[in-house]
């Protein structure tokens, strides 16, 4: 900040110690509020001399008559009328005069009054009206505003053309009607004795029909109980009729159930019993059949045992023959024989076994005897088991056949027939709840229709009691009638005042104005447009009269932005003088101004957004910029809604007129001359405060992105040598650090690589400026010819024109930067290992580029 305020010091010693530079100063703070003082005062009061607009007026009128008006010449009324106006300045002169002294611009509008314009006008009272018509000129060439007034001119001539009809006609049918009333007073007392009669019969047929009404109300009353008693009657029959379809609908469901349990029984049932009894007939055949086999096994097995009981009773008898065969062969040996022991042993041994032997046959062959009998006895049990379980098979299943064959159906049928009564009465029960629930809504209509009928005989009695009473007033009335000179009173003792009727109809209305923020002349509503216009202009003077660039002079380290700040220092002081200036002039000259401090502070704050705008745009943009603010001024003239209501523009000037600063400026303005409301001065003060943010941003923050360009701008700008231009003053943007390494790593690849791309866009250049430059010269001519063809909204088509030709300003800008960016680059091939060591470490220095460039100590934005 101490550098910032050093180079304002820096500069305002400067001017001082020159003095012809501080009148260039005056001139600049006085000039541009010059405009706004001369542009109030020319409008100070346009609308007050509009009696200066001369204006012919022809009157051709032959007259006319009716019966209702008699002779009438309104052409002559109009005159007579138009004499005593004083808005325009109206000569009457003939046909042939008005053409030339319009057609000569000596006169801004003609009126003709055609000779059949009061025949046409009386053609209303016939019945067979033809619509009159003036002629109206109007010339406008000799303005954009006088044929608008000579508009309000005709506006006020058919007022009066209206005026004076509709009072001539209101005079005639006045004194009509008090020719009638005249005429009326004589049969007013023929008629008030019968008026009289007829309204007391009148009240007598009332009295009758009130009776009438008391006697239906009774009626009625017994009618509403009746209904009460009948509505109480279906809530109870209701009630039953719920409690008897329930219970039908329960026997229907169980009849259902049942059907469905029978249906399952016997589905089930039926097979398995059948099924069942097959099987035991079949398990008893087979179990007899079992038996036998049994018992014919047995009997075959009896056979067996008695031929083997039989083979083993001779096996007995041989050893017993045995025994005693060896028993006599030991008797025969010597007592000393040593065989003759055990020989008898062994026949004594021989006789025991077979003697246990026969006990053993003798019992198995009982034991068969035994069995032989059991098996002839179980044959024989079988067969009678047998046959008795066929027959218990043979009742069974006849039993079946009667139960599943003629019971359960007869059952079922029974069940089906008393479930579609019990539905048949349930629905019968519940369409008898419908018609119960019907006639309650029946009834209760009735009770509100009673009700409503009750209501309509009692007002119906009070309008008769009312009709009554006014009847009996208006019988007084008409008999007080003749005798109060109510009608004379009415009309007058002379009779209607037809002048008085005829100024009314006329003119039955008065307008009558009230001005909110009202201003004391249209100077002072035109002055926010002028003295905004000040300020862009002042400051856009201050960027294109003094230096924009801040040289480094007597300060040491001086940054970009405290150049860049150090500058808008001195135009802001400047800037804000300038505002001061106009709002101090409007003032003396006499624009009021609801508060002073509030004007001069808007003025001070829209100067200085408007600075912020002008500079950023001029210093980043250099001569493309200071094009652009011209542009912009011309956009915000109509588009800021300094001279109409924006809702009277185009829709591009309503979609556009937020983002305009003007729009604010005025405003704020407006607010501190007219009178305040609401937050809009503060509001539109905010909003001047964020464009001068914004643009101060813009600025610091872009004008070192752009060093490189604006330095071959304003270098080409030099050597033109037709354009004013100056040095840029800030240092060039270095090399990058990529740039310097591949130049010291790979200088033969890194030179080659370059003289290709350059080679290529050397071949390209002159196509893209020429292209850029025919392209440029067409667009708009097709744009022109769009303009002049087609209905298409003018303001869109100039807007495209605006923008194309900076689209291709900047492209050629665009073109001559990358050509400057390979020549700079190619400038390292030819620099020694040292010197881009060099360059690389001080490429964060400040550094200015010669206008022939430097080698070493020159930067660019390489692209």
């Amino acid at each position: 900040m101490g550098n910032v305020l050093r180079v304002l010091k820096r500069d305002v010693l400067r001017l001082l110690k020159t003095p012809p530079a501080l009148v260039v100063v005056l001139a600049l703070l006085v000039l541009p509020s010059v405009y706004t003082w001369y542009n109030v005062v020319g409008f100070w009061d346009p609308y007050n001399n509009t009696g200066a607009l001369r204006v012919c007026v022809v009157n051709e009128d032959e007259g006319g008559s009716s019966d209702l008006t008699g002779e009438l010449h309104v052409g002559d009324m109009i005159v007579d009328e138009l004499h005593g106006n004083t808005q325009l300045d109206w000569v009457f002169v003939d046909r042939d005069d008005a053409m030339a002294e319009l057609d000569a611009g000596k006169s801004y509008a003609a009126f003709v009054i055609p000779s059949g314009f009061t025949s046409q006008l009386l053609s209303l009272t016939t019945g067979d009206f033809t619509q009159p018509k003036l002629e109206y000129y109007v010339n406008e060439k000799a303005g954009p505003v006088a044929p608008k007034i000579t508009d309000t001119g005709a506006s006020t001539l058919d007022e009066t053309i209206n005026s004076t009809f509709v009072s001539t006609v209101s005079d005639v049918a006045a004194d009509a009607i008090d020719q009638a009333l005249g005429e009326s007073r004589e049969k007013l007392d023929a008629s008030r004795s019968r008026a009289v009669e007829k309204i007391a019969q009148a009240v007598q047929t009332v009295g009758e029909a009130r009776e009438t009404l008391a006697g239906i109300g009774s009626a009625t009353d017994e009618a509403q109980g009746k209904v009460g008693e009948a509505k109480d009657a279906l809530c109870r029959v209701r009630a039953d009729l719920g409690t008897a379809s329930d219970a039908l609908q329960t026997v229907s469901g169980l009849t259902t159930q049942m059907q469905d349990g029978l249906a399952s029984f016997s589905a089930a049932a039926m097979p398995a019993v059948g099924t069942g009894l097959s099987s035991v007939s079949q398990a008893s055949s087979k179990a007899n059949q079992a038996v036998g086999d049994i018992a014919g096994t047995i009997g075959e097995a009896q056979g067996s045992v008695r031929a083997t009981l039989a083979q083993a009773q001779a096996v007995v008898d041989e050893d017993r023959a045995l025994a005693a065969y060896l028993k006599s062969v030991a008797d025969g040996l010597p007592e000393d024989n040593p065989g003759k022991q055990p020989l008898a042993q062994a026949a004594a041994q021989l006789e025991q076994q077979a003697a246990d032997a026969q006990a053993t046959l003798e019992d198995l062959t009982r034991i068969s005897a035994d069995t032989e009998t059991v098996s002839q006895a179980t044959a024989q049990a079988g067969n009678d088991l047998n046959a008795a379980v066929q027959q218990a098979v043979a009742g069974a299943q006849a039993y079946s056949d009667n139960l599943f064959g003629t019971t359960i159906p007869a059952v079922n049928g029974s069940l089906a027939q008393l479930g579609a009564a019990s539905s048949s009465l349930a629905t019968a029960v519940s369409n008898q709840r419908v018609l119960v629930d019907q006639t309650s809504l029946v009834l209760d209509q009735l009770a509100s229709t009673l009700c409503t009928a009750k209501d309509a005989l009692g007002q119906t009695d009070g309008i008769l009691a009312s009709l009554e009473e006014g009847l009996d007033t208006v019988r007084t009335d008409v008999l007080s009638l003749g005798q109060s000179g109510v009608l004379a009173k009415l009309v007058g003792e002379d009779g209607l005042d037809a002048s008085k009727i005829a100024d009314f109809m006329g003119s039955p209305t008065e307008l009558e104005t009230e001005q909110l923020y009202p201003l004391n002349a249209y100077g002072s509503a035109m002055a926010p447009l002028f003295m905004n216009l000040t300020f862009w202009i002042g400051a856009f003077m201050l960027l294109v009269i003094m230096k924009q660039e801040v040289d480094g002079e007597g300060i040491r380290n001086l940054t970009v932005t405290q150049r860049y700040l150090g500058r808008f220092a001195l135009l802001a002081v400047m800037a804000v003088l300038q505002a001061v200036i106009c709002c101090a002039g409007v003032l003396v000259i006499g624009v009021q101004a609801a508060s002073a401090p509030a004007l001069f502070f808007a003025a001070a704050v829209a100067s200085l957004a408007y600075l912020s705008i002008i500079y950023a745009l001029s210093v980043t943009l250099q001569h493309i910029g200071k094009g652009i603010c011209i542009v912009l001024v011309f956009a915000q003239i109509p588009g800021a809604t300094g001279l109409y209501p924006i809702e009277m523009t185009s829709g591009f000037f309503q979609a556009v007129y937020p983002f305009f600063p003007f729009t604010y400026g005025i405003s704020a303005m407006r607010e501190a001359i007219c009178g305040f409301y609401g937050s809009h001065y503060g509001d539109a003060i905010g909003m001047l405060v964020f464009f001068f943010a914004l643009f101060m941003a813009f600025g610091i923050l872009l004008r070192p992105l752009m060093a490189n360009v604006n330095r071959m701008v304003a270098g080409q700008v030099r050597q033109g040598g037709i354009f004013n231009g100056e040095d840029v003053e800030i240092p060039a943007r270095p090399y990058r650090f990529s740039q310097l390494f591949r130049a010291l790593s790979g200088r033969d690849e890194y030179r080659e690589e370059l003289r290709v791309r350059y080679e290529r866009f050397t071949r390209w250049y002159p196509r893209l400026i020429r292209g850029s430059v025919a392209l440029g010269l067409a667009v708009p001519v097709a744009l022109a010819v769009v303009f002049a063809l087609t209905p298409a909204e003018k303001v869109w088509l100039l807007t495209a024109w605006l923008v194309w030709l900076v689209a291709v300003f900047v492209f050629l800008v665009v073109v001559e930067s990358l050509r400057d960016s390979f020549e700079r680059q190619m400038r390292l091939d030819g620099m020694t290992d040292e010197g881009l060591l060099e360059l690389g470490a001080s490429r964060n220095e400040m550094e200015r580029s010669a206008a022939d460039g430097d080698d070493g100590a020159e930067g660019g934005a390489v692209r």
